[in-house]
């Protein structure tokens, strides 16, 4: 047992998390065992988010709350985007701060922590499993880094850098050791999840991974975040389509529904090649869930830009959908454009698509109301109260379905009929088994 402990803050998304699993990972090999007490922690490692101003505001919260709630002699990490982001500012404005801990230091960080803590262990200790730090039923899987498409109102690019593809065979057997382990649901991510091995064969794998990785994990939901619709290929289609365990849930990032505004974008897609792909997606696979995200409010979106994503957004009847007020981020090609919509026009726009999206999305709810699913039991409410998710839900993305009943355990399947709707989430009852 380690006589040294580390406290963990992961903020930002299911990206960061993977990292910060990987970091949690090394270390253990280095002779830390990980604690929820700040307060008692020899290391504390904070992973930022810097995706947008607020963010950032969080993250630089986190970490002066953490120097100043650390015991005496504890050591400060400072991890993910922000750091990347900002890290000359960063370090001569936050000298409480230990160690910054660039994307680079990532492949040597035992090292790292060998600088600040030398008299630990002289070599790395044996961890045969990589930490997870969700809950033991479902996990995410990061099958790359960085992201090549230069969209204008985004930084990732600058800081997360080019597209870099994970060894195809460690992550298969990633996916079988979760599955192994028990892991009812592996989350396939990344920045740009179709360019999956084009930087590493000059291929687009992303079909072959799905397959081989359902495969290694039979007993396992298999999900897909973020397939960009230039990029999804017909392999793709067919290979969610016949593979029994990949669920059928299509998380695409659109942005717009108006060929000139996602011109201005920088997007590579147009209208009518989005309808082409998601009919072609909704033929191989009927029963499909689509979720997507839009901008409005982009600079030189004109009111008839606008009127063609409500006019696209109702015509496609999308499962989910988010939809975000433009803003500008530091360093992006869209802050520095001209033709900036009034913050007013752009709030306006903003209530009023959610306004419509929201009557849309409560008849479209309608469809499961009598049907039988299987779903996933991922929290517990009350003594007979769980909040489930139905293979068309994604783990803090969607809504979830409700489940009244006794009996049942946090990370089981159960089998339930969809009885009502409350909100955005569905509310179910468990069926009982035959015989």
């Amino acid at each position: 047992m380690s006589d040294r402990h580390a406290a963990l803050i992961s903020l930002g998304c299911s990206k960061n998390l993977a990292d910060s699993e990987d970091l949690v990972t090394t270390l253990r090999t280095t002779g830390f065992a990980l604690t929820d007490q700040l307060e008692s922690a020899d290391l504390v490692l904070i992973n930022t988010c810097a995706f947008i101003e607020d963010a950032k505001q969080e993250s630089i919260d986190h970490i002066l709350k953490a120097a100043e709630g650390r015991r005496p002699g504890a050591k400060l990490f400072v991890a993910g985007c922000l750091t990347e982001r900002y890290l000359a500012e960063l370090q001569s404005g936050m000298p409480e701060v230990d160690q910054w801990v660039t994307f680079k230091d990532y492949d040597r960080f035992a090292a790292v922590v060998r600088k600040h803590f030398p008299d630990g262990p002289a070599h790395r200790l044996r961890h045969d499993q990589r930490s997870q730090l969700t809950p033991p039923h479902f996990a995410y899987l990061k099958i790359a880094e960085g992201c090549d498409n230069t969209c204008n109102f985004c930084a990732i690019p600058q800081f997360r850098g080019k597209h870099k593809s994970r060894p195809f065979d460690q992550l298969v057997e990633q996916a079988r050791t979760l599955g192994k382990r028990g892991v009812r649901e592996i989350n396939l991510i990344s920045q740009h999840l179709d360019y999956y091995g084009q930087d590493s064969d000059g291929r687009r794998r992303l079909p072959e991974l799905v397959r081989a990785v359902a495969a290694a994990a039979p007993e396992s939901w298999i999900r897909l975040h973020y397939c960009y619709p230039n990029d999804f290929s017909d392999e793709l289609i067919a290979a969610m389509a016949e593979t029994p365990n990949v669920v059928k849930y299509v998380d695409m990032p659109i942005q717009h529904g108006s060929d000139r505004t996602l011109a201005v974008m920088g997007r590579r897609t147009t209208r009518r090649q989005i309808t082409e792909r998601l009919d072609r997606i909704r033929a191989a696979m009927p029963e499909v869930v689509l979720r997507t995200t839009f901008i409005v409010g982009f600079p030189g979106e004109r009111d008839e830009d606008f009127q063609e994503l409500l006019a696209f957004s109702a015509e496609q009847q999308f499962d989910s959908v988010g939809c975000f007020p433009y803003s500008d981020e530091d360093g992006t090609t869209a802050a520095k454009m001209p033709d900036k919509i009034p913050p007013a026009v752009i709030k306006r726009r903003h209530k009023t698509f959610m306004t419509r999206q929201a009557k849309l999305h409560r008849e479209r709810l309608k469809r499961w109301i009598g049907q039988d699913m299987q779903v996933l039991v991922d929290s517990q409410q009350s003594f007979d109260r769980f909040l489930c998710r139905h293979a068309g839900q994604a783990h803090e993305v969607d809504a979830v379905t409700r489940v009244e009943a006794d009996g049942l355990r946090v990370g089981d399947w159960a089998q339930v009929k969809v009885t009502g709707i409350d909100g955005y989430d569905l509310v179910a009852a468990l069926v009982a088994p035959e015989g």
